[in-house]
């Protein structure tokens, strides 16, 4: 494994001519797909269902170009989301990530995205939902409209941790969890 990493950073500072840092202020709804059940000599539980979150979505990125019409990029996409309805009550979500994203053109003008890498994200209302810790995937694109220019970012992320409120005696546990965010943004350049 250090081989590979000491290959890849030697690969890409060779490779690289050029670094700058982009950012972005938008809009993202946060949706987590849960489906928890297990059954205890105390309680049987069971929750099935999708809790969507509204919330603010920051884009920060380092590219380096690798040549005129592409680039590497390290990105994050930190999100924060709140909501309160009367049937059921608030809901919460917040999300931390860091991806390695293959851009096609400048992100400093139209271009499209495609990468991966890993977040940690939490949704919740009244007691149902919780944290979503995995791989995510992601992909989007920048387009001018108007001599604007504007960006589009949707994502996957796929559930690897476990739940941390069901018993050590549960027996049929069901525990799988998932998210998908689908954002606009503005971005303002380096």
């Amino acid at each position: 494994m250090k081989r590979l990493i000491l290959f890849f950073t030697i690969a890409l500072s060779t490779q690289v001519s050029a670094q700058d840092y982009y950012h972005g202020l938008g809009a993202q709804y946060n949706i987590g797909l849960f489906n928890y059940s297990y059954d205890s000599p105390d309680l049987n539980y069971s929750f099935s269902g999708a809790l969507g979150v509204p919330g603010i979505m920051y884009k920060a990125s380092l590219a380096f170009e690798l040549d005129r019409k592409s680039n590497f990029a390290i990105s994050s996409y930190p999100f924060a989301g709140f909501m309160i309805s009367n049937s059921v009550g608030s809901y919460l979500g917040a999300e931390i990530n860091a991806l390695g994203e293959y851009v096609v053109g400048d992100l400093d003008d139209a271009c499209f995205f495609i990468g991966g890498g890993f977040a940690f994200s939490y949704l919740n209302t009244g007691g149902d939902g919780g944290s979503i810790v995995g791989p995510q995937i992601g992909l989007g694109g920048q387009f001018e409209i108007a001599d604007r220019l504007y960006g589009i970012r949707g994502a996957f992320t796929y559930g690897i941790n476990k739940g941390k409120y069901i018993p050590s005696d549960a027996t049929n546990v069901r525990d799988s969890k998932m998210m998908i965010g689908l954002g606009v943004y503005y971005p303002f350049g380096q």
